[in-house]
């Protein structure tokens, strides 16, 4: 049996992960104690069941109980399951922008600091992130881009998963969470100033076409993609399992997704798994 356990900050996506891996087949658990989940395993082993892989949500609405996910997940491990940690984070600043969005209150809140209770939280977090299997930021994500993004990234074989994460993005909007590359676009020629391609978009053919019929773009692209084929495959040797990298253009809208697209395309080439964002695309 596969079992996933996911775990992580208030307000970092679990529900949408655990959404993620029903829509792939596994039986999903919103908070299941810790110590019923040997039991709930052993229910299914002795009763005829179509049951092969289980997904978890273990967080600290359990609790005093939750100080014993890490003593069960290491009993299963023992025992021979494919078991496999999980943590979802985000940066504190897109978490209390979640929160204020949705309205809602942090679990841990008190007397209105939720910054305090965000701290809080990632501190009696910090040691079973330290014994994570995976850890997903989801800071540079909407509900529906993370869910597809775990879903992608498990298609492959877990052990050997790799992922290259490129989202394109408008400057004028804010920085990109945590990119390990960032390339500024904007001293390339600008389709926005061209009255036929101005509500178009870097998807479109027309669009590229007048971005890469540039010199200068022609040999940025080049560069970059060089550049990528000597660093990617190091860092997927060091043992990381992603790489973010952001294009970045004024609006997000041309340049910026021409790039994401391209380069996207040329690491596909290299046999990487390639997933597309655009950030910005549906932004004024």
């Amino acid at each position: 049996m596969i079992i996933k356990i996911i775990t992580g900050m208030a307000g970092g996506g679990k529900s949408t992960a655990l959404d993620a891996f029903e829509d792939m087949g596994y039986y999903c658990i919103d908070n299941l104690p810790p110590n019923l989940l040997k039991e709930f395993i052993n229910l299914y082993r002795n009763n005829p069941s179509d049951l092969e892989a289980l997904a978890v949500v273990m967080d600290l609405r359990l609790g005093v109980f939750f100080d014993d996910v890490s003593h069960k997940v290491d009993e299963l491990k023992e025992l021979g399951y494919d078991i496999e940690i999980i943590f979802v984070e985000a940066s504190e600043d897109i978490l209390m922008k979640r929160f204020s969005e949705t309205r809602r209150n942090h679990p841990m809140e008190t007397a209105g600091d939720r910054r305090k209770a965000i701290r809080e939280e990632k501190a009696k977090l910090s040691q079973l992130r330290e014994k994570a299997d995976r850890i997903i930021d989801t800071s540079q994500y909407n509900a529906h881009q993370l869910k597809r993004a775990i879903q992608e990234s498990y298609r492959a074989d877990q052990n050997d998963y790799f992922q290259v994460i490129v989202t394109s993005y408008g400057m004028k909007h804010g920085d990109l969470e945590a990119p390990d590359f960032c390339f500024d676009l904007r001293f390339l020629p600008n389709p926005f100033y061209i009255e036929e391609l101005n509500e178009l978009s870097g998807h479109d053919e027309a669009v590229r076409e007048y971005i890469m019929e540039n010199e200068t773009s022609r040999k940025t692209l080049n560069k970059i993609n060089e550049f990528l084929d000597v660093v990617i495959p190091a860092i997927r040797e060091s043992g990381r399992h992603t790489v973010n990298i952001g294009f970045g253009c004024t609006g997000g809208r041309h340049r910026s997704i021409t790039f994401a697209i391209l380069v996207g395309d040329h690491l596909r080439k290299q046999g990487y798994q390639v997933l597309h964002l655009d950030r910005d695309l549906n932004r004024g």
